[in-house]
């Protein structure tokens, strides 16, 4: 798959899809940077976290019809940021994130990487596709524009965090979708002496560098769109260079989405700090949504794109979750404390 007015080529690939938990996966993410994990959801399990976004969207009370695209415009659609993602308004704590989060296969494909599964989850949103062929303008970021790595190279060094999405539609050349460069995490100690002014404006504190657009770096490392089916999970490191891409194809279903995807991502516990904890503890209660990092507490609801939204308030949030012991133990709660609350 090659995108227009572009030198850097993405191909669209059958990559090996693994099983949930298995030595392979560890093995194969450690090499390559990234794997597919097939079936962390089946196919019921997906069709109702699918149902509960749309649930979540009709929700905000803007005028969205799950089943009319006419309703699905700018003008009643949640503000999303780049490749669709669409991280406010409550989404964190929607019941289809919460209902994923709680599938053991996808606790599962985490825990083996770290080697325990006593993980904190990230109150991640996800990233939705409209029909480009209904409307121009809902065609997301090409690929080549916004290749970049989710961690700083020298104020995270070594591995830090392994990210992730669940696949809730199956991917096509047509469709597109993430973009992983295979490999790549292996020249992640490179960058400081590659990019040295382009890093020097980034604080270490910022866990999000942008390679320059069309870098011919990426002509020898080609990126791939791995083909995924609904349900699979898709794992990468962060030092990963990564975004995600539109695909070929023109012509969609008027009132089908072309892509959706729940982003997730699971830390061990001991990486994060008591501070933290209280915070994500006091986030359930005000619905308020996160960045994949759980060692840290960074509110979504503050990214300059909601907070330049004028009318924000006009959104219906959903209600805060209802959350059994194994989803609070994911937000921090531990078991002597779960105890207690009885």
């Amino acid at each position: 798959m090659s995108e227009q007015h572009s030198s850097i080529s993405i191909r669209y690939e059958r990559v090996p899809r693994l099983q949930p938990g298995s030595p392979d996966s560890v093995a194969y993410l450690k090499e390559h940077g990234y794997v597919v994990i097939a079936n962390a959801l089946d196919l019921q399990q997906t069709q109702h976290a699918l149902a509960g976004l749309w649930d979540y969207l009709e929700g905000l009370e803007t005028g969205i019809d799950r089943l009319d695209s006419r309703t699905w415009g700018d003008d009643n659609w949640p503000t999303a940021v780049h490749g669709g993602i669409l991280p406010s308004y409550g989404i964190g704590h929607c019941q289809a994130q919460w209902f994923i989060r709680d599938i053991p296969g996808v606790k599962k494909s985490f825990a083996a990487l770290w080697g325990t599964d006593d993980l904190l989850v990230s109150f991640d949103g996800v990233s939705l596709w409209r029909p480009w062929s209904v409307d121009p303008s809902w065609k997301t970021n090409l690929g080549s524009s916004w290749l970049h790595i989710d961690q700083h190279p020298i104020g995270r060094p070594g591995r830090q965090c392994v990210q992730g999405l669940v696949n809730l539609l199956p991917t096509s050349e047509s469709a597109g979708g993430n973009v992983i460069v295979p490999g790549s995490h292996r020249l992640f100690t490179e960058i400081p002496d590659l990019y040295t002014e382009r890093l020097a404006r980034i604080d270490p504190s910022i866990d999000h560098f942008r390679f320059p657009k069309e870098d011919p770096l990426f002509l020898d490392n080609e990126p791939i769109t791995c083909h995924m089916e609904a349900g699979d999970l898709l794992l990468w490191d962060s030092r990963t260079v990564h975004c995600s891409s539109p695909g070929s194809g023109h012509e969609f279903p008027g009132n089908e989405l072309v892509r959706a995807i729940s982003l997730i991502c699971m830390m061990p516990r001991s990486r994060s700090n008591e501070a933290v904890i209280s915070r994500r503890k006091a986030a359930v209660a005000k619905k308020t949504s996160t960045t994949n990092w759980s060692d840290r507490f960074i509110n979504a609801d503050q990214f300059p794109q909601i907070t330049a939204v004028a009318n924000r308030q006009r959104y219906t949030w959903p209600a805060v979750p209802a959350l059994n012991d194994t989803q609070l133990k994911l937000v921090g709660w531990t078991e002597a404390e779960l105890a207690a609350r009885k």
